[in-house]
């Protein structure tokens, strides 16, 4: 599957970066921060203070948007938005089977 952050200002994406993520019947909260770590580490930002709370809105939407407040320094962008992107060769919305 492929997951797709954007850095986004207002309206407007900034940054975006896409990763391939290997589809796994099981998503565990740590498997999500390491993609939360990867993610950041790609679009040189920092990475946010990550909730159980974001770990569920990512599993029941397939996507979460992390505003200025969810992280410890202060940042220029207004979000950071993390979607599960459409895979092409599957024709279909890759999502964690629950």
């Amino acid at each position: 599957m492929k997951i797709w952050a954007k850095v986004m200002v207002k309206d407007k994406i900034r940054k975006d970066v896409v990763l391939d993520f290997e589809d796994t019947k099981t998503f565990t909260f740590l498997q999500f921060k390491q993609l939360m770590q990867d993610l950041c580490y790609k679009l040189d930002i920092s990475t946010p203070v990550i909730l159980k709370s974001h770990y569920e809105h990512f599993i029941q939407f397939n996507r979460v948007k992390f505003l200025p407040r969810d992280f410890i320094e202060q940042v220029d962008y207004t979000s950071l938005v993390v979607e599960v992107g459409y895979d092409k060769k599957k024709a279909t919305f890759s999502t964690f089977g629950f």
